[in-house]
């Protein structure tokens, strides 16, 4: 069979899409390089070009996941166009599509590592500030009556989480609305006073 050829950055991406989906269905020592160049059909040596080791490309399908993921909640959460509840609903609902990615891999063992854990403590270092200038945001124009900013921004990011992580929620219509109405409970919303 002819190998396909293709643009280096097309080419490096396959590599870190096919990685990814092996670690989070096998976990690090659930799937070689070998296992990558084959399903990619290249040369053991085209990995090494890219990536030095299994560990640095690990590493980089991570950070490149969390970058794709970070991105469009970022932008949501620090957009000027939006009001604050806007932007409180579109970020719940690129985590909810987020959730919804991750489900098929929730009780594989890759969700069980040290690596899973760091994966997510740096997508809460960036997403933590964040939540919590739109929170205050909301408190200053009074639909949010909380008092703590920083510890409801916090409290959201790890309640999401657990929804994420959890074998016994079943991710659905009715799960999704509780969902946002656990958020704005918590942040004490004030439907009189909505800005949109």
């Amino acid at each position: 069979m002819k190998r396909i050829s293709k643009e280096p950055d097309a080419r490096r991406q396959e590599l870190m899409d096919i990685g990814f989906e092996l670690y989070m269905k096998n976990g690090m020592g659930g799937f070689s390089i070998k296992d990558v160049v084959n399903r990619a059909d290249v040369a053991t040596g085209l990995f090494y070009y890219y990536f030095k080791s299994k560990e640095e490309f690990v590493d980089e399908i991570l950070n490149n996941f969390i970058v794709k993921n970070v991105e469009e909640i970022h932008q949501v959460l620090s957009s000027n166009e939006l009001s604050v509840m806007k932007k409180m609903q579109e970020s719940l609902g690129i985590f909810w599509a987020f959730a919804e990615k991750l489900a098929p891999y929730k009780n594989v063992s890759s969700f069980q590592t040290g690596q899973h854990f760091q994966l997510e403590q740096k997508v809460f270092v960036q997403l933590q500030p964040l939540i919590e200038q739109v929170i205050e945001e909301g408190k200053r124009t009074g639909i949010f009556q909380i008092e703590n900013p920083t510890l409801a921004s916090g409290f959201i990011l790890y309640g999401l989480s657990s929804i994420a992580h959890s074998e016994k929620v079943e991710l659905n219509l009715d799960t999704k609305k509780e969902m946002v109405n656990l958020v704005l409970t918590t942040l004490r919303y004030d439907q009189k006073t909505e800005d949109i």
